[in-house]
C-alpha cells in the first residue's frame, strides 16, 4: 500500500482556535480522507507550537507556569480539532519529550557539521511573531507581518549557515517547479533566494522556556528552528525507525502564505544539512478574512468554531455533526482552496439554503418519498441500463479524482454538484409520478436515483463525512473506498430507512440579522441598533498587546469601559477628548482579561483608520437617529 504523509503547520498556543486557523486543518484532513479512500497508508500530523518568549510572558502575565499555561492551551486546540472531526494520526507538542530529543540531535548534528556557529546578533526582533528582522523587511518602522512594534537586540547567539545552501536551494527550486504552490508563492521564494540568503539565528539567550542548547545551558534554541523539526519527529525519528523510514520524506506540508519563508528556505536548509530526504511538495494557503475584515484577535473579530457550529445547529434545527458538515463544506466550496477568502453570513446562509437545503437535501427527501410511495421504501431492480446518465456521472467522477489531486477542492466539489444537479432534473425529465407502479421503467428511474445519491455519498465523504455515513448506512452500504463507485454496486431488494428532511430549509423570520430582496436590512433592524455620541475620558494601551487600547468613555449619565484594536493607529494621548460614535447595545466580550462592554464605530482599508467623530460639539450620550 503506497504511503501518503500529510502535515499541518503546529498551531501557537497563544492564540486560541478560530473559523481562519482551523481552515487550514479542515482542508488537511479532507485531503488525508481523501487519499484514504483512494487507497493510500495515510499519516496525518497536526499540533501545536509550545515555546516563544510571548507564551513565557504571557503566562509569567496570567501568573502561572509556562508548562502549565501551554497544557491548558494546547488542550483548546486538541478538543477542537476533535469536535470538528479532523482525523490526525498524531497531535504533536513541541513540548513532547520525543520531540525535545529531536531538536538537541538535530542542533548537536548541525553544529558538529560546523553548520551551526557562535556569533553575535544585533538587530530587529518582532516578539510577536517570533521574527529576527532586517531594516529592509520594516515597514514604517513596525514587524511587516503584524504591524506591531519591534526590538532592537544585541545578543550573542548561535547561527545557521543558510547562505551555504543558496545555490543548491535555487537549483532545487529551477528543478521542481511544482514543488511549491500556488505558483505565486513559488515565485515570491526563487526571488528571494536570488536576492542572496543570510545566516540565521537559531538561539536566544533572553527567555528560558523552551528547549536547552544541548551543549551550551545559557541558550534556548529559536522557536522556529524548533518547530519545524515537528514534522521528523511526528513519524518517529527519534524512538521508531520503521515507521520514519516508512512516512519519511513527507509527500504535502499545508501551511499560511504567511510562512512560506520558513518551510520554503530554512526548513529545506536543516534537512539538507542533516542530510534527509526534501518533503514531496509545500502548498500554502491563504487567509479568511470576516464580512471583509482581517480576522485577529486583537481586534476581537474572530469566530470560534465550536461556538459557531453549536448555534447554527439550533438556528438550522439540525444536530451538531450536520452543523460540522455544513461548516467543512462552506470552506471548502466558497473558495478555490489556496486563495484569500472572506467568511460572510450571508453567503453561508445562502450556500446552506440554496446548495445543501434546496439541491441536495431536497434530491435525498423526493427520491426516498419516491421510493416509499411507489415500491414501499425497497431499492428496485434495474432492467436496462441508462448509459447517458452513466457516462455523465463517470465523466464527473473522474473531474472530481482530478481536481483533488490538484488540490483544487471547491471545483471537485463542483464536479459532485452537477451530478447533483444532473440528479434533480433527471426526476423532471423522467416524471415518475407519471409512470405505472411496478413498471420497469418507474423501477430504472428510482434505482438511477438512488444509486446517483450512494456515489455523491461516497464523493462527498472526505468533505462531510457525517452526512456521507448517514446516507450510506441508509442504504446499508460501507463505502469500502473508491471502489465502491462502480456504477450498480447498489443491491436490489435493499430496504432504504426513512428520515426526516436532512437540511431543513431556514426561513428569513429564524435570521437574527434579516434582508430584504435587494440585500438591505429592513428600518426595523437598523431601529435595533443603539448608537450614542461618547466622550474619551482617558485611554492606556492594554499590556502585552501592541494594538488594543482600553478607554473609558462617558455617555452623559453613565461611564463604560472599551477595548478597541486601534493601537496600531492612534497613541492614548491623542485619543482623549475626542467625541467619537460607539454601539452601545453590543452583547459584552472579554478582552485579554479586561470586559469591553460596546463598540466604536470607525472606517478602515486594512492600511489606514479613522474613527468616527462628531463634526460639531453636542452632549455625550446624544442618540444618533
Amino acid at each position: 500500500m503506497e504511503k501518503f504523509y500529510i502535515t499541518t503547520a503546529i498551531y501557537y498556543v497563544n492564540d486560541t482556535p478560530h473559523i481562519g486557523s482551523v481552515s487550514e486543518a479542515i482542508a488537511t484532513d479532507i485531503i488525508a480522507r481523501y487519499k484514504r479512500l483512494k487507497g493510500f497508508d495515510v499519516f496525518f500530523s497536526t499540533g501545536t507550537d509550545e515555546h516563544s518568549q510571548k507564551i513565557e510572558n504571557r503566562a509569567i502575565s496570567d501568573g502561572v507556569e509556562p508548562q502549565k499555561f501551554v497544557d491548558k492551551a494546547s488542550a483548546v486546540w486538541r478538543n477542537t480539532f476533535d469536535k470538528l472531526r479532523i482525523s490526525y494520526n498524531r497531535f504533536i507538542r513541541t513540548s513532547d519529550n520525543d520531540h525535545v530529543q529531536v531538536v538537541q540531535d538535530f542542533f548537536n548534528k548541525l553544529y558538529e557539521k560546523g553548520d551551526i556557529y557562535p556569533g553575535k546578533y544585533e538587530g530587529w526582533y518582532c516578539i510577536r511573531e517570533e521574527m529576527f528582522l532586517k531594516d529592509s523587511d520594516l515597514i514604517d518602522g513596525k514587524c511587516p507581518y503584524c504591524g506591531g512594534e519591534v526590538q532592537k537586540i544585541q545578543e550573542e547567539n548561535y547561527f545557521f549557515r543558510l547562505s551555504k545552501y543558496q545555490d543548491v536551494l535555487l537549483k532545487y527550486y529551477e528543478e521542481h517547479k511544482d514543488f511549491l504552490r500556488p505558483e505565486s508563492r513559488y515565485n515570491e521564494i526563487v526571488n528571494v533566494i536570488k536576492s542572496g540568503l543570510q545566516d540565521v539565528s537559531v538561539s536566544r539567550k533572553s527567555f528560558k522556556f523552551g528547549i536547552t542548547v544541548p551543549f551550551d545551558e545559557t541558550q534556548t534554541i529559536y522557536v522556529w528552528f524548533d518547530a519545524l523539526i515537528n514534522y521528523v519527529t511526528a513519524v518517529g525519528f527519534y524512538n521508531d525507525k520503521e515507521k520514519f523510514e516508512k512516512y519519511w520524506p513527507a509527500n504535502l506540508h499545508i501551511i499560511g502564505k504567511d510562512i512560506t519563508r520558513f518551510h520554503g528556505i530554512i526548513w529545506l536548509a536543516m534537512l539538507l544539512s542533516y542530510g534527509l530526504p526534501l518533503p514531496a511538495s509545500i502548498f500554502a494557503h491563504g487567509f479568511w478574512n470576516l464580512e471583509g475584515t482581517r480576522m485577529s484577535k486583537s481586534l476581537g473579530n474572530v469566530v470560534h468554531p465550536v461556538d459557531f457550529v453549536n448555534k447554527f445547529s439550533e438556528i438550522a434545527q439540525i444536530n451538531e455533526d450536520l452543523s460540522i458538515d455544513v461548516l467543512r463544506y462552506y470552506l471548502s466550496r466558497e473558495i478555490n482552496f489556496g486563495q484569500d477568502g472572506d467568511f460572510k453570513m450571508e453567503t453561508y446562509l445562502k450556500r446552506y439554503n440554496a446548495d445543501l437545503a434546496n439541491d441536495y437535501g431536497n434530491l435525498i427527501n423526493r427520491t426516498l418519498t419516491m421510493l416509499y410511495k411507489y415500491n414501499d421504501g425497497t431499492v428496485p431492480s434495474l432492467t436496462h441500463l441508462d448509459n447517458e446518465a452513466i457516462k455523465f456521472v463517470e465523466d464527473k467522477k473522474s473531474e472530481y479524482m482530478r481536481y483533488m489531486d490538484e488540490l483544487n477542492l471547491s471545483i471537485a466539489l463542483e464536479e459532485v454538484w452537477q451530478i447533483i444537479s444532473y440528479l434533480n432534473n433527471y426526476i423532471q425529465v423522467k416524471e415518475p409520478w407519471n409512470l405505472d407502479r411496478g413498471s420497469s421503467e418507474l423501477n430504472d428511474v428510482l434505482y438511477n436515483l438512488i444509486e446517483g445519491i450512494r456515489i455523491t455519498a461516497i464523493l462527498l465523504l472526505p468533505f462531510m463525512p457525517f452526512i456521507g455515513e448517514i446516507i450510506l448506512k441508509l442504504m446499508d452500504s460501507y463505502s469500502g473506498g473508491f471502489n465502491k463507485l462502480t456504477w450498480g454496486d447498489l443491491k436490489s431488494g435493499t430496504k432504504i430507512q426513512k428520515i426526516p428532511p436532512i437540511f431543513p430549509r431556514i426561513e428569513k423570520e429564524k435570521i437574527e440579522v434579516k434582508e430584504s430582496e435587494e440585500g438591505n436590512i429592513k428600518y426595523n433592524d437598523f431601529s435595533k441598533l443603539d448608537l450614542r455620541v461618547a466622550e474619551i475620558l482617558s485611554a492606556n494601551r492594554v499590556e502585552n498587546s501592541e494594538k488594543l487600547i482600553k478607554i473609558n468613555v462617558s455617555l452623559g449619565k453613565e461611564e463604560r469601559t472599551i477595548v478597541a484594536g486601534i493601537g496600531k493607529f492612534y497613541s492614548p494621548e491623542e485619543l482623549v477628548g475626542k467625541k467619537i460614535i460607539i454601539l452601545k447595545n453590543l452583547e459584552p466580550r472579554e478582552l485579554m482579561g479586561i470586559k469591553s462592554n460596546g463598540m466604536l464605530l470607525a472606517a478602515s482599508n486594512n492600511a489606514e483608520l479613522s474613527l468616527i467623530t462628531i463634526d460639531r460639539d453636542i452632549d455625550a450620550g446624544t442618540k444618533i437617529s
